[in-house]
């Protein structure tokens, strides 16, 4: 991703004008400012109108700003939706730190269910963060080309889970089983949302309960074990 302070001369016909706040901010904070609300104009549209018909343009006019300071910071669409679901993890993972740790919850279900609110709260919220999640909407290795994305997440919510909850299973065994979370909870939470805009509650509960089922079984452990 590329990162550079556009300078006037970039802005051509047609396409629309920075809005002149901007301009009193220091170049840093006008460059992440810019790079932000392209990333929250590219989770807008892809929920509206979906990636492959999405382009730079449409992006670039839903941002208010020139082509030119669009390819400034990035080089395509791909890129965009990219970093936004770089951000959409970080994001995501943050808050579900923040939830974990002002929970009184003891044992490993505390963590299925907390994963599970702030995923909908967050899916409630957005509608680009419901459509884009963490990439797959684009390539199932669009965060690490090493790893698909539901196994990039994994690790991240492994050291979570083992962090906050003190799980005995091994790393592997609990990164599987954490994978297959995943997996699950974004099918049926997909089928949620897809029954009610703000997300089906019944189907909402269900997940957590299957969740917690799957992962007493494949750990072996009941909760507070």
């Amino acid at each position: 991703m590329r990162y550079a302070e556009p300078t006037s001369n970039v802005e051509r016909s047609g396409d629309a004008a920075p809005e002149p706040s901007l301009r009193k901010l220091p170049a840093g904070e006008r460059k992440a400012l810019r790079a932000d609300r392209i990333l929250d104009a590219a989770g807008q549209l892809v929920a509206e109108r979906g990636y492959d018909t999405l382009s730079t343009s449409h992006i670039a006019r839903r941002a208010n700003c020139s082509q030119g300071i669009f390819y400034q910071l990035f080089p395509d669409k791909r890129a965009v939706v990219r970093a936004l679901s770089a951000r959409n993890l970080d994001r995501y993972l943050a808050r579900l730190n923040e939830a974990v740790s002002a929970s009184d919850a003891g044992d490993w279900t505390g963590a299925v269910d907390l994963a599970i609110d702030v995923f909908v709260q967050m899916c409630r919220e957005d509608p680009g963060f419901r459509t884009v999640r963490f990439g797959d909407v684009v390539d199932v290795h669009l965060l690490d080309p090493d790893s698909d994305n539901d196994s990039f997440l994994a690790t991240r919510l492994t050291e979570i889970m083992r962090g906050g909850f003190g799980l005995t299973a091994d790393d592997a065994r609990l990164h599987a089983a954490v994978v297959m979370a995943i997996k699950i909870a974004d099918n049926l939470l997909q089928f949620a949302f897809a029954r009610d805009p703000h997300g089906e509650q019944a189907v909402i509960d269900h997940t957590k309960a299957l969740l917690r089922a799957h992962f007493a079984l494949a750990l072996g452990e009941q909760p507070g074990s």
